[in-house]
């Protein structure tokens, strides 16, 4: 099997609460300085409202006010909302916020766009805000966000949409093993990679 990249090989993860009930929150995802954290129908609908007061007590995370500030991942939120209530085990697959362990604070998150489609592919997005980039969050957390679905049953590849003028993006991906294909989605480059890239053996699961 071909490796990922050096720096995302150092990634370890931890799964607490892995045998969840549906009904409750999905697995938290822990690395050596995040937390990503499932968002819940309620804690997105707070956020759709603009309450990120009530969002944050919901999560047990602090939310800067306004968040998400960008069009993309806000504009979203309806629709992964939809998606949540029409099938409740899509939780695991749809939004994980970012959370600072050091601060509590929300600094991004980590988009699925749903469970492996027919062709066992997961689309995935990330986003950090930009008082918190330049610290390797977006890719220590979407390393360990793929690292967790790669082990999940029926995945077989990752892909992701970037627009040619993102170049931040497209270096990241390529740090996520991801390679530019020929292909579209929604009008933008599509890059994917294969499920099964040998994750480093630090990366584990508790329980």
């Amino acid at each position: 099997m071909a490796r990922l990249s050096a720096n995302v090989s150092r990634i370890g993860f931890k799964v607490t609460n892995p045998n969840g009930d549906l009904g409750e929150r999905p697995s938290i995802i822990e690395t050596a300085r995040l937390s990503l954290v499932v968002l819940l129908p309620n804690e997105i609908d707070a956020l759709i409202a603009g309450d990120t007061r009530r969002a944050g007590e919901l999560v047990g995370a602090t939310f800067p006010d306004g968040w998400p500030h960008d069009e993309a991942p806000r504009s979203g939120l309806p629709w992964h909302l939809k998606h949540l209530r029409a099938d409740v085990r899509q939780r695991a697959w749809r939004i994980r916020v970012i959370v600072e362990r050091r601060t509590g604070v929300v600094v991004g998150s980590v988009n699925m766009k749903g469970p492996p489609d027919e062709g066992g592919d997961v689309e995935i997005g990330w986003g950090v805000s930009e008082e918190h980039r330049r610290r390797g969050y977006a890719l220590e957390a979407t390393a360990a966000v793929i690292g967790w679905a790669a082990r999940q049953p029926g995945v077989e590849s990752f892909s992701a949409t970037i627009p040619e003028t993102n170049l931040v993006s497209q270096r990241l991906a390529g740090k996520l093993g991801m390679t530019l294909t020929r292909h579209s989605r929604r009008d933008l480059p599509l890059w994917i990679r294969p499920a099964n890239l040998a994750m480093e053996p630090t990366a584990r699961v508790a329980g």
